[in-house]
């Protein structure tokens, strides 16, 4: 993938981009930087409950488990 020209993958400087807009880039940048941090602490949040689930279902296979042998 080449991020030379218009049609470029992803944001960031290239020729395309104007004199005019760079202004307004910093602050577009660092709210899609929070948005990708927010969203980030969410799927980790989720994969943390998720995991949390799968052990907790370990841990009480295993006691029924150990109990039944005795």
């Amino acid at each position: 993938m080449s991020a030379t020209g218009t049609g470029g993958c992803g944001p960031g400087p290239g020729p395309a981009s104007g004199t005019g807009s760079g202004a307004s880039n910093p602050r577009k940048f660092s709210e899609k930087i929070a948005l990708h941090t927010q969203r980030q602490a969410e799927e980790t949040a989720a994969f943390q409950e998720v995991m949390m689930d799968i052990t907790s279902t370990r841990v009480s296979r295993r006691r029924r488990t150990d109990l039944g042998a005795d």
